[in-house]
């Protein structure tokens, strides 16, 4: 008995040790189901609930010193990943990298865990390429017309980004492309329909909310009608509200009213939103919150685009101020990246700091977003999967039955626009000569089907005179030219170069790699499709369809204004 009675001291001093020594609000990453968000929240710090509103970003493949800096000094809740920074080069080393991040953040003194995000989206925008699934974009996926296949690629992605340790996705994109000549959206959309943008991005949001990844629908109130890039200005849409509620605003009361977690607001202005003189809607309160919560009923994050983007940064003073006017609107995370150093971040958070002790803003306006982020980060399961097994990654990332997916996708995918004459499918004698120009290299596609060809590859964007006269003199030795472009009807180069080869009077067949406006420039053409992006699956599908190996199944997701309606698609 003694000996029992001894043990129960013992546990006694012992709790009391860990209560006068375990912070108010500690997280044991034990009882992550049974974490008590409020509990958390009313034993932090200030300096602690603004760190949980910042995203940041860094630059290496592994933790560095700035980002180690960001997560304990600004005491950051939220990460970044780039491949451009080179923390996305290998499934493996995002792992190895976000395993690292989770456990710096559990020695701050809270433990809280990260929100680990990045731009995943599928298609021309895809942080996470080598090694990992190529998945064909969401303009590709609205010419399949298939909402189901919405969802698959976004269970595909989930499970990849969940095995390498990354929990958000910044998708999808729910914009309406109705203007052709926008710089920055095109392909990401889905289309020019706000109900198929819906009906896709609604079923993306499920594939990705069920996969335990958080989903992320972008860019409110809609980036689809601009002819300016966020990121070098300040697009402006001169639309009414009703307007905008009936293309813009509805694929995102969609997904509202059907329960989406996170929201990213874009820097556009729209005056008739907020008439306010050159205010982007991510700092607008009557765009945020008067309307997104008030009038939308909506309740989940909102996360702002990048704070660099030259559409927000260059006004009211630089980032850290314009920060402020973003969480006074009703933004709860305010995203930064390595443009910015560990120091310029850090000056953000503390400037937000500074403006809740100065008044600008009320402690309990932070404590509303603190709440909510606590909460997501409740919902799913951070506080105890904290860490992934990298041993497990090759199997879970990259595997061939994902990569069966992604062509059978992308198959569905390609639409054949324009085919005079039948030209396509292409069916070639031997001795006939198959000139390749491209951006993009299909000559290994193509040999299965035609071994006696030429390949010269050609600028993305703008190839030079130089360059478009040795594609004529390479084209003069070929019988079929076969060209590839890129958004052509964007850059004068390419346009310049298919009028070149045109003349030369040769069958001639165009495949529009990325947006699919291209034939505009060049209508004469014998034939064009279009592959709605330059990842593999997209090469090899539309490869397969010039030859007859996948015959093209897709419709137009857009108006080629003039030309060809929206649901326009021929098939052999």
């Amino acid at each position: 008995m003694r000996v029992g009675k001894m043990v129960v001291w013992v546990m006694v001093l012992v709790l009391i040790v860990i209560g006068f020594t375990t912070p108010a609000g500690a997280v044991n990453e034990g009882k992550g189901p049974k974490v008590n968000v409020n509990k958390i929240l009313k034993g932090m710090t200030l300096e602690e609930k603004v760190g949980q509103m910042m995203m940041v970003g860094f630059e290496g493949s592994e933790p560095t010193e700035d980002i180690r800096r960001l997560l304990t000094e600004a005491q950051a809740g939220n990460v970044i990943l780039f491949s451009y920074s080179d923390n996305v080069v290998t499934p493996e080393q995002t792992a190895r990298l976000t395993n690292g991040l989770q456990k710096i953040a559990s020695t701050t003194r809270l433990g809280l865990p990260l929100i680990i995000s990045t731009d995943q989206e599928g298609g021309v925008v895809a942080r996470m390429t080598t090694g990992a699934t190529e998945l064909p974009g969401n303009m590709a996926l609205g010419a399949g017309r298939k909402s189901a296949d919405a969802q698959r690629a976004a269970q595909l992605t989930a499970k990849e980004l969940k095995a390498v340790g990354i929990n958000m996705n910044l998708a999808p994109v729910l914009d309406v492309n109705v203007n052709p000549d926008n710089p920055v959206i095109g392909v990401r959309s889905y289309g020019e329909n706000p109900k198929l943008v819906a009906d896709l991005g609604a079923k993306a949001v499920k594939g990705y909310q069920k996969s335990r990844v958080i989903a992320t629908a972008k860019h409110f109130p809609g980036h689809g009608d601009t002819d300016v890039d966020s990121h070098l200005g300040l697009p402006v849409i001169d639309k009414s509200k009703e307007e905008m509620q009936e293309v813009e605003l509805l694929p995102f009361q969609r997904v509202i009213d059907e329960g989406i977690d996170a929201i990213m607001t874009a820097h556009i202005h729209v005056p008739a939103l907020d008439d306010t003189p050159e205010l982007p809607a991510t700092l607008s309160k009557p765009i945020l919150t008067g309307l997104l919560r008030e009038e939308m009923g909506y309740e989940g994050l909102i996360i702002t685009d990048s704070m660099t983007m030259a559409g927000v940064a260059d006004y009211f003073g630089g980032v850290p101020q314009a920060a402020v006017k973003a969480v006074d609107a009703g933004t709860d995370i305010i995203l930064l990246t390595p443009s910015l150093t560990a120091d310029e971040q850090i000056e953000v958070a503390d400037t937000v700091v500074e403006a809740v002790r100065s008044g600008e803003l009320s402690e309990k306006r932070i404590d509303r977003s603190v709440r909510r982020i606590l909460k997501l980060k409740k919902k799913y399961g951070l506080f105890t999967d904290r860490q992934v097994d990298v041993d497990q990654v090759k199997e879970r990332v990259g595997t061939p039955e994902h990569q069966q997916i992604a062509q059978k996708l992308a198959d569905c995918s390609i639409t054949l626009v324009k085919n005079k004459n039948n030209l396509l499918p292409l069916q070639l004698e031997k001795e006939q000569k198959l000139g390749i120009i491209s951006p993009y290299s299909i000559q290994d596609h193509v040999q299965k089907y035609h071994a006696n060809t030429s390949e010269m590859h050609i600028q993305p964007a703008n190839p030079s005179d130089e360059q478009i006269q040795e594609a004529v003199e390479m084209a003069k030795q070929q019988d079929v030219l076969l060209v590839g472009t890129q958004s052509a009807s964007q850059y004068s180069g390419q346009v310049k170069l298919v009028r070149a080869l045109e003349k030369l009077g040769k069958p001639i067949v165009v495949v529009a790699f990325r947006n699919p406006y291209d034939i505009q420039d060049f209508p004469q053409v014998d034939a064009y499709l279009n592959a709605y992006g330059f990842r593999s699956v997209s090469l090899k599908s539309a490869v397969d369809t010039l030859f007859g190996g996948n015959p093209p199944q897709g419709k137009l997701p857009v108006t080629i204004p003039g030309q060809y309606e929206y649901g326009h698609g021929l098939t052999y």
